[in-house]
């Protein structure tokens, strides 16, 4: 299933970009949607074992990211035994020195069970781009 999202800024790429490559934010973005995390590398390549509670049962999944080009594209990659999921965010100047952040996010099931939420899934894409917003405006914010 692919996601895209738009987010934009009132501050400069910059300053965007430093929250992005903060593990701290990422921790406390995933902290706030009940996920537990645990660094397990630093940047520039930070990593991260996570879990999150689900039908009463953690579900436990590996999170990533990168810069991948300099100041202009980041990719956040989510792995776990039901699925994975790759968001790549490009950053943009806005002319007013803002910044627009642009999220492409691909989310592919492992299980039969996982291709099967994923079909009910993309019924409620407009949720899955909303929480995909969320995200990119949770990590960017001030």
């Amino acid at each position: 299933m692919d996601i895209d999202a738009t987010k934009d800024f009132k501050r400069p790429r910059a300053q965007v970009l430093e929250k992005f490559r903060d593990p701290a934010r990422f921790e406390s973005v995933m902290r706030d949607m009940k996920i537990e995390t645990e660094r397990t590398s630093e940047p520039p390549s930070a990593t991260w074992a996570c879990s999150v509670q689900w039908r009463e049962e953690p579900r436990r999944f590996a999170a990533g990211l990168v810069e991948t080009a300099a100041a202009e594209t980041m990719v956040m990659q989510f792995t776990s035994d039901l699925a994975d999921a790759q968001i790549t965010m490009d950053f943009y100047d806005l002319p007013d020195g803002g910044c627009r952040v642009i999220g492409k996010g691909v989310v592919s099931a492992r299980t039969i069970m996982a291709k099967l939420a994923l079909q009910s899934m993309r019924l409620v894409r407009g949720k899955a781009e909303e929480r995909l917003t969320r995200l990119i405006f949770n990590m960017g914010r001030p």
